[in-house]
């Protein structure tokens, strides 16, 4: 996929749009998912008691039509598993995908035939693949880390949509912001808007596409309450839909993710996104469903 190109409309999918079985269309230019499809706290509360755990993507995409894939931030997929994740989701279904973190090591040499490798295998994905997530941790901080992000985004793949997730608040920051910002424009990278508990990172456009990103922490809401929101994060989802709101008409796309950390279950944070939007809630609960009903 070109960076300019379309995305697939998600309202011509084919899917059934009564919303006790699937999204409402989110049109080709809003997605709205969450960070992974994987979770254990969503069953009973998405996923039907004995769903095999194979079945879970096809499951998802009832009710979502774009997914940010957490699993490839800790190993590459192979082309089996890449072509399964096509094969099982519906026409117009979109993914999102991190990049694997060891190529994202500034102690290391880059890795070109791996990073290339990576590229190449993510692609087979073909219109569904949305944009490549780079997250780069809390300890990637501007100075020495800078040159290995330049010459990193020198050897990407142009024909791929890129976001770059920096957690460090010395990079959003006078002269270092904006030669970040110079940067990611000259690449047509979009820097990742991300709401983070421990850093403020400004909502500035950087390509043709936003990539939003609902994360939260690990301490405020651990994994193990998981399952039920646990946080009232009203204001930052009112907050973060307003200023994409503001900047939506001039983009090509826009990706918004939340993930279980944000506030405890990321179906309903995606859903209170959806109101802010003056989108309908999505109907998530797995009662009187089975796959091929």
């Amino acid at each position: 996929m070109l960076p300019n190109d379309p995305l697939p409309d998600a309202s011509a999918t084919g899917r059934g749009r009564d919303r006790e079985t699937s999204a409402p269309p989110a049109g080709s230019k809003l997605r709205i998912g969450c960070s992974s499809w994987t979770s254990e706290a969503w069953v009973g509360r998405v996923y039907p008691e004995g769903l095999p755990d194979a079945d879970r993507l096809a499951w998802y995409a009832r009710f979502w039509d774009s997914v940010e894939v957490d699993a490839t931030y800790y190993r590459a997929p192979s082309a089996d598993l890449v072509r399964r994740w096509a094969r099982v989701s519906p026409p117009g279904f979109c993914f999102t995908l991190k990049f694997p973190r060891e190529l994202l090591d500034p102690r290391r040499a880059l890795r070109t035939e791996r990073i290339a490798a990576f590229l190449e295998t993510v692609t087979l994905l073909g219109p569904k693949l949305g944009a490549v997530l780079l997250q780069f941790p809390p300890w990637f901080k501007p100075g020495r880390a800078s040159p290995f992000l330049d010459e990193l985004l020198g050897r990407l793949e142009p024909r791929v949509r890129y976001s770059v997730e920096l957690r460090d608040a010395g990079w959003f920051s006078g002269e270092i912001f904006e030669r970040l910002q110079r940067s990611l424009s000259e690449r047509r990278v979009a820097l990742a808007w991300s709401y983070l508990t421990y850093v403020d990172v400004p909502p500035a456009v950087t390509s043709d596409f936003v990539y939003l990103r609902f994360i939260g922490d690990h301490t405020s809401v651990p994994a193990v309450t998981h399952g039920e929101v646990r946080v009232d994060r009203t204001e930052a989802v009112d907050r973060w839909a307003t200023r994409l709101r503001d900047r939506l008409k001039g983009l090509a796309a826009a990706f918004v993710f939340f993930n279980n950390h944000f506030a405890g279950f990321a179906p309903a944070s995606l859903n209170d996104f959806r109101r802010a939007r003056g989108l309908p809630p999505i109907a998530y609960a797995p009662q009187r469903r089975t796959l091929d009903g």
